[in-house]
């Protein structure tokens, strides 16, 4: 999908020297922003968007002129960064001027042009080519106190009639513009995201809208992504000129993209001739249906050409299939090509690959940055238990599936993508969805480890892994494009959080490449001084490895929701073998702790000379909110000390 890029500040790294002029032509408009009384910040705070104008000119031909003012000042050695800017622009968006300027806190001026600049492609993991790049100024002086500012203007005439006002970033912003210029005979609707509505003034035939004092995204541990945070407008025309590029609704945007991808899903003789090979008529409808995603998912090769259109429009089916690449809609698309040809009815979804980017308040708009398949499944098909499904009130079993993910197989969906909201493309239009999450039973992990502990302390044995669900298709996606030296260094980085001074013995990975079975991993370490001695008595912890407490910082108030990858449901069985001579003097009491969210409970039982630890940590949900992240630090705290227990060991006569 077309990448959503914005402007972005970076550190300077090896440009060469920067461009300045001794008889800067600073604006007006800075000096004066300049002038303002510095407030004070929490002292993490590195720098601050003093004024961020932004002027939106809609043409009655349909070009949009957008001109931005940004201006900063640096409050500590670490916001020197704000020096730097990151325009992105394409074939489609035109940049007609870029300025830069800084003031330093001895009064010295410094001026970057357009001239000064320079390009580089923008262009993403995966992507052969992209027509969007990024034309990036610098501007010197970034030392405390500097400010410094940015005015720039593009013209696009966009896809869709839409325009976005972002008001609020990871800095605290001092003073907040848009100004909206439309012909007389246009129309407009403001959505505000995460932030109440605001109505305009008006001003010489303009709408404007002004903020103040707005407060940064907090840096928080598990917090959703910046998008689904900031506080946002997406502003929608309306003109009798542009009936077919402007949607009231996300049916109409559905229509938009069904006709956008008409055409596309053709079939070519060999793509025919491949789905009879892949899936002959003799099979049962689900196993075709597995053959035909299975194919799209390994054998076509990811890798986007993004250029103006292309970038929402998949490319034929017949072509992918030749060239045996594509993105992640022609995926999508000659996934739907091959099982309408088995007679199976399959729908376009757009989506994003970060959970709350899109939500069932999110107005319609082009947020969406990846795109999957939802597959019609008949009433007698196994299929419809599975919990990729979907059950729509007139389509029936609707199985949702990601081609491009190659670690997930077919009835299951991403951790990622469970919990989301995609768009349904149908004939008919578009419908927003909410995609079903996996129980917790589903995304498994269960540790089990047979270990001996030695007089001097030291713990050897060998573990086993079953992953399941999701933590199987995660820890694939980590281990399977991995050398063995970089598996042996990550499980050595998992280990050393727990267990000091030790090496691995060995390593060994079942069903690696087989994404429809469970994951298993076994590897053999030896630890040595596991267990503190103290005069007769041995001290060891009987929960070897593994730490379920998530992050939470306990010295700050809680801004935002706690997020989770998916509900889990984590098993650990340790089993230590006691040195000779030694018995149990003194055991951890069980743990328990119990919350709608989630459910943990541990035991430690001694037989004969077995050290026996269990526990179960179960997620039930994929978010906390922030009215009970309070609940979610004492469940984190009970396991935590939990985890810390110690057993102790005498030396018997």
């Amino acid at each position: 999908m077309l990448k959503r890029v914005t402007s972005a500040c970076f550190l300077m790294l090896a440009v060469g020297l920067w461009p300045s002029s001794a008889s800067a032509d600073v604006p007006e408009w800075l000096r004066s922003v300049a002038k303002e009384p510095a407030k004070t910040y929490a002292s993490d705070v590195n720098a601050v968007i003093l004024f961020n104008s932004q002027e939106t000119t809609v043409k009655d031909s349909g070009e949009i002129f957008t001109r931005e003012r940004i201006a900063y000042r640096v409050l500590r050695p670490e916001g020197k960064d704000v020096t730097g800017l990151a325009l992105p622009f394409s074939n489609e968006t035109k940049i007609t001027f870029f300025r830069g300027w800084s003031i330093t806190a001895k009064g010295q001026e410094y001026e970057t042009k357009d001239k000064d600049t320079f390009e580089r492609t923008a262009t993403d993991s995966g992507e052969i080519f992209s027509d969007t790049k990024e034309k990036i100024m610098m501007v010197p002086g970034g030392d405390i106190g500097t400010v410094v500012g940015f005015e720039y203007e593009q013209k696009e005439r966009p896809y869709v009639f839409q325009d976005s006002w972002s008001f609020q970033r990871r800095l605290p912003v001092e003073h907040a513009r848009y100004e909206l210029r439309l012909p007389a005979t246009w129309e407009y609707r403001a959505d505000w995201v995460n932030h109440p509505e605001k109505a305009p003034v008006e001003q010489n035939g303009s709408r404007v809208w002004e903020l103040s004092d707005i407060p940064r995204i907090e840096n928080e541990y598990n917090r959703p992504p910046d998008r689904a945070l900031e506080g946002h407008v997406i502003v929608t025309f309306f003109s009798e000129k542009i009936k077919n590029q402007t949607y009231k609704n996300w049916s109409d945007f559905g229509t938009w993209w069904s006709q956008l991808a008409s055409g596309t899903r053709d079939a070519s003789p060999p793509l025919q001739q491949k789905v009879q090979e892949l899936a002959p008529a003799n099979l049962p409808v689900f196993e075709r249906i597995q053959a035909l995603a299975r194919f799209a998912q390994r054998d076509i090769r990811y890798a986007a050409i993004e250029m103006g259109i292309g970038g929402y429009r998949p490319h034929p089916a017949a072509e992918t299939f030749t060239h045996r690449y594509g993105d992640c809609k022609d995926k999508a698309t000659i996934l739907g090509s091959m099982l309408a040809q088995i007679g199976v009815k399959s729908y376009f979804m757009p989506i994003h690959d970060k959970r709350g980017m899109v939500t069932q308040k999110s107005p319609p708009n082009l947020g969406f940055n990846h795109a999957i398949i939802a597959i019609e499944i008949p009433d007698s098909s196994p299929a419809k238990s599975l919990p990729a499904i979907y059950e729509h009130p007139k389509l029936g079993h609707l199985l949702i599936f990601d081609p491009t993910n190659d670690q997930v197989p077919i009835g299951q969906i991403p951790s990622y993508e469970q919990d989301s909201y995609a768009l349904l493309v149908t004939d008919s239009g578009g419908e927003l969805i909410h995609l079903p999450v996996s129980k917790p039973e589903l995304n498994r992990l269960t540790r089990t480890a047979k270990l001996n502990l030695l007089p001097d302390g030291t713990l050897k044995g060998e573990v086993e892994e079953i992953h399941s669900g999701s933590d199987a298709a995660d820890f694939r996606a980590r281990f399977s494009r991995e050398t063995e030296a970089d598996r042996k260094k990550a499980l050595e980085h998992f280990l050393s959080h727990t267990v000091g001074n030790f090496h691995l013995d060995s390593i060994d990975a079942e069903n690696l490449d087989n994404i429809d079975r469970d994951l298993v991993v076994r590897y053999k370490f030896t630890a040595e001084h596991y267990a503190k001695t103290t005069g007769p008595l041995l001290l060891v912890r009987p929960r070897v490895m593994g730490e379920k407490m998530g992050a939470l910082d306990a010295n700050k108030p809680r801004h935002y929701a706690y997020d989770f990858d998916v509900p889990t449901l984590q098993t650990d069985t340790f089993e230590i073998n006691l040195p000779d001579g030694y018995k149990v003097d003194e055991l951890p009491d069980p743990a328990k702790a119990s919350y709608p969210f989630g459910e943990y409970h541990s035991k430690i039982e001694n037989s004969g000379n077995v050290l026996k630890y269990t526990r179960e940590y179960k997620i039930t949900t994929t978010q906390i909110p922030v009215e009970t992240v309070g609940d979610l630090g004492r469940f984190f705290y009970q396991i935590n000390m939990d985890e810390r227990n110690m057993a102790v060991l005498k030396k018997g006569n």
